[in-house]
């Protein structure tokens, strides 16, 4: 993944926040995934006609204490474990 890599929801995903966290439904694969509160953040800026990655970094860094290097590693491996899922598209 790099900065241009861009992130789209998956067609099929519904999503529901409450109390700061995100509960996400693949209705296609059945799969079920939730999110804490910075992970339900993400997945609102991705929105429904996605991002980039640095975009998304971008505007949590600007809203969270936290260094670039570990914000991007989180991203990473919650941008993967998104994919794996089938909730979102990477390209």
């Amino acid at each position: 993944m790099n900065d241009t890599t861009r992130i789209a929801r998956s067609k099929g995903v519904l999503s529901r926040t409450t109390g700061g966290e995100a509960i996400l439904l693949d209705t296609v694969g059945g799969a079920y995934f939730g999110l804490n509160t910075v992970g339900a953040r993400a997945w609102e800026i991705i929105g429904e006609n996605g991002t980039t990655r640095g975009a998304l970094i971008e505007a949590l860094l600007a809203e969270h204490e936290v260094t670039r290097d570990v914000l991007t590693r989180d991203v990473d491996d919650l941008l993967t474990a998104l994919e794996k899922r089938r909730l979102v598209q990477l390209s």
